[in-house]
């Protein structure tokens, strides 16, 4: 399976979010290294279903789309 990349200062962003969530909802302070990890392990955890529901929406986009020219199309056939 493909790993799941991120630009640094998404990655950043994201472990700052992390950081500040664990203080504010756990009184749980990590430091740098701990905040990594967690991101790693939210990122390999999360970030495949999140992935994965967002190809799902795309494809049901894509294929709304299909229908809708295609609908149009057929009006456009002459009988």
């Amino acid at each position: 399976m493909k790993e799941i990349q991120l630009p640094p200062e998404q990655r950043e962003a994201i472990r700052v979010k992390l950081l500040e969530y664990c203080e504010e909802h756990f009184n749980l302070t990590l430091e740098q290294f701990d905040g990594e990890f967690f991101t790693d392990f939210i990122i390999g955890t999360l970030g495949v279903a999140i992935y994965n529901a967002g190809i799902d929406e795309a494809i049901s986009t894509h294929q709304k789309y299909c229908d809708r020219i295609q609908e149009e199309m057929d009006l456009q056939k002459i009988w």
